[in-house]
């Protein structure tokens, strides 16, 4: 009897359903808690549906149809038989265990009909045209099930649709798991054993200290329970082994079986991910350019190596990690299920602890979308703990979580001496802080610029006086800004200050105010809000024998009116900014006196002494936080047509965060590239994400100021394309936006 074939390299189907059976057991022998929470919330076995998911999953390979056109490609070497033969094989594996009278259930059917991408409204047509639309009726099935609460939805919808969701989850996403990996295999590639991706937390101390010691204290009073809580520590106590040693409380005790961080933006994750990789092994990093910051290193020159490291870099998207570090945007849009990975990264989440990290950086509009992520993680007893140096007591009411606790052992110690540091349009007008810093013997100093463009500023008002500072904003390529964070450790970093060789001048931006461990005894910082300048403080007298730092703060002017970008709200007809409350408050209660750790927690509880004050629920946030309930509701079977943009967060009708539109800047363009992929990954590496009305503007031929930035074409796998292209990048100073601006001349490349 001939083979029947499962792929065009000559793999049988029985070969290969052997293979994806074996590594489904494998997962699920390593993960022994997936079964268990599985059953809890379902009251079903998991076990069995994966398998027979599993065995099932590839039969309709033996149609006719695909067995010829596999042979083909065998026989050609290529697969173009395969993609012209009009049969998808999930379709027809539905169609063969009916025929053959199995039983399946919803998350067995759902799985199956999932496990290449195809259970979408998007791939409807081919559910209703392959095999001479013999696969309608099991459409018409699929589709009912996702409509079953349209015309009489119960009031708890959303339980109810989370509820399936997670069900229909645990299958999809072990058979998923399980099939790619068996594949990988099949080709002789590498995958990571499952156990060494169970979670091993080294605690690299003799005993815990501070913030370590209340976390502990939590998790071994029987009067409280540690599994929601918050945590507010100040910055550089050690929050990072303390949300690990949390960690390691809840999956000790069987609420979890891995961890998941959470960070406001990419860079904070990149920190923070080699921070936690020293305890512990085998910790993911992911963002829109994680590859480029953590795995391109690793892929180096050989093919084997580069394999491996983008199978790590997938698992860590997956949160399939022992501990995975991600910005709290890859959670929320897993909420949509407008991607079929999202129904595993949901799953994966379901079954972590979750902490979120500097959460009083998010803004009103995320934190909207964090009380929807919280409510779901609520509903399957997922472990949350919230940390932050100034998170404000009314965060508890916000949050809904009652357990507050704090590292009181070093709160009245001062941190640093604010002063006034006048008003300033230019950094001129702040000459009489920064000219000591020039003056000084070894210049060691740090400068916070609200916007890029008063960053610039300062960059050049230093490099006039013989000072080369080190820049870093948003507006850079991610080799460079690895680069320069780099030079930031090794000239203001703890080794630095430690072998007595710090110097330097840093001019850093919103991007430089947290996880980045550097420090210096003077600070010039524009005027911020409260909780924001705390977390500057943080990088001032750091390190142990650093003693008391100065804080100046200035006050941003244009023309001698507060200039409150980016804290407020733009008017893009004639580019004018309004200053948001927050920003107007802090000027009122900002004294220029010591500061310790308290007083800058009591001027943060002030100045969001309500809920309301501490995440504002205006129309459009509740609009688009009721959006992202409504993904919730209808998108937990069948993914979404809707357009889903995972490097911005946004689908059409829902985005993680208020920002204004963007678009990327190529800062080199070459004239082809043999496929999307290569240009994809050229775009992360060498694009600039920058607001669109930088580039899109009516009036460039009429202001010599604005940047030559235009639409450059190319090829695309013979295909014609075009993106933005600005020739005016500088590796020392990013994307310049401004040309008329006082430029120095080291590395200019205009």
């Amino acid at each position: 009897m001939p083979n029947v074939f499962a792929k065009t390299d000559g793999t049988s189907l029985e070969e290969h359903t052997k293979h994806v059976v074996q590594q489904a057991r494998r997962w699920l022998d390593a993960f022994p808690f997936l079964e268990t929470k599985y059953e809890e919330q379902t009251g079903e076995k998991l076990r069995p549906q994966v398998l027979q998911s599993a065995e099932v999953h590839d039969q309709g390979k033996r149609h006719p149809t695909w067995q010829t056109a596999c042979r083909k490609d065998i026989e050609e070497e290529n697969g173009r038989n395969l993609m012209k033969a009009g049969l998808r094989h999930e379709f027809a594996s539905l169609d063969w265990a009916k025929q053959n009278g199995i039983d399946l259930t919803l998350p067995e059917k759902a799985s199956i009909a999932a496990h290449h991408g195809k259970l979408s409204y998007q791939a409807e047509y081919r559910w209703l045209e392959d095999g001479e639309g013999q696969f309608e009726p099991l459409w018409e099935e699929l589709y009912d099930e996702a409509r079953r609460w349209t015309l009489d939805p119960p009031e708890n919808l959303t339980e109810k649709a989370l509820s399936e969701r997670f069900r229909i989850a645990g299958v999809r996403s072990v058979l998923q798991l399980a099939d790619t990996r068996a594949s990988i295999q099949e080709k002789g590639k590498w995958i990571p054993d499952p156990e060494d991706l169970q979670f091993a937390y080294e605690f690299p101390y003799d005993s815990p200290r501070g913030v370590q010691e209340v976390v502990t204290d939590a998790a071994e009073d029987p009067a409280r329970d540690d599994r929601e809580m918050i945590l507010r520590a100040p910055t550089g106590s050690g929050k990072t082994d303390a949300s690990l040693l949390w960690a390691q409380h809840q999956i000790n005790k069987g609420r979890a079986d891995r961890c998941v961080v959470a960070m406001p933006t990419r860079f904070t994750s990149n920190s923070l991910s080699i921070d936690v990789e020293e305890n512990v092994s085998k910790t993911g990093l992911y963002h829109s350019s994680a590859w480029h910051s953590r795995y391109e290193e690793e892929a180096g020159a050989s093919e084997t190596a580069r394999q491996r490291a983008q199978e790590k870099h997938r698992m860590a998207g997956l949160l399939a990690t022992p501990v995975t570090v991600c910005t709290i945007d890859h959670l929320c849009m897993a909420l949509t299920g407008t991607r079929e990975k999202h129904h595993s990264i949901f799953y994966h989440l379901s079954n972590s602890c979750v902490v979120v990290d500097e959460a009083d950086f998010y803004d009103p509009f995320v934190q909207a979308n964090l009380t929807v992520l919280l409510r779901a993680l609520r509903q399957f007893d997922v472990p949350v703990l919230i940390m932050s140096a100034t998170v404000p007591d009314t965060a508890k009411s916000f949050y809904d979580i009652d357990l507050l606790e704090e590292d009181t052992s070093d709160l009245d110690r001062t941190r640093c001496q604010i002063r006034d540091g006048g008003k300033a349009d230019t950094p001129g007008d702040a000459s009489d802080v920064l000219q000591p810093i020039v003056d000084a013997e070894t210049p060691t100093a740090i400068v916070y610029a609200n916007t890029v463009k008063r960053a610039l500023a300062y960059y050049d008002w230093f490099e006039e006086r013989g000072i080369d500072p080190i820049l870093y904003h948003s507006r850079y390529t991610e080799p460079d800004k690895k680069r320069i964070e780099g030079e930031l450790i090794d000239a203001l970093g703890k080794d630095a200050w430690e072998n007595e060789t710090a110097e330097g001048v840093a001019v850093l931006t919103q991007i430089g105010e947290m996880r980045l461990n550097i420090s210096a005894p003077v600070m010039l910082s524009e005027l911020c809000h409260y909780d924001r300048l705390a977390q500057r403080a943080g990088r001032l007298g750091r390190f142990e024998g650093m003693g008391v730092g100065a804080l100046y703060v200035v006050t941003p002017t244009k023309e001698g009116d507060l200039y409150p970008a980016p804290y407020g709200e733009i008017e893009e007809e004639d580019y004018t900014w309004e200053p948001g409350r927050p920003l107007k408050e802090t000027r009122g209660l900002l004294s220029y006196e010591p500061h310790s750790a308290q007083d800058f927690i009591d001027a943060v509880d002030e100045l969001y002494s309500t809920p309301e004050k501490f995440a504002t629920s205006e129309p459009r946030i509740r609009q688009n936080r009721a959006r992202l309930e409504q993904h919730l509701k209808q998108d937990w079977l069948i993914v979404n047509a809707r357009r889903a943009d995972e490097d911005e967060g946004k689908t059409d009708d829902w985005q993680s965060r208020d920002i204004p539109p963007q678009e990327t800047v190529l800062t080199v363009c070459p004239d082809r590239f043999d496929s999307y992929t290569e240009y994809f990954a050229f775009k992360q590496e060498y694009g600039v994400s920058v607001p669109a009305y930088h580039v899109r503007r009516d009036d460039r031929e009429e202001r010599p100021d604005l940047p030559p930035v235009v639409k450059r074409p190319f090829v695309v796998a013979e295909n014609e394309e075009e993106a933005w292209y600005s020739p005016a990048y500088s590796h020392t100073e990013g994307l310049i936006l401004n040309q008329k601006r006082e430029q120095s001349t080291r590395d200019r490349m205009l």
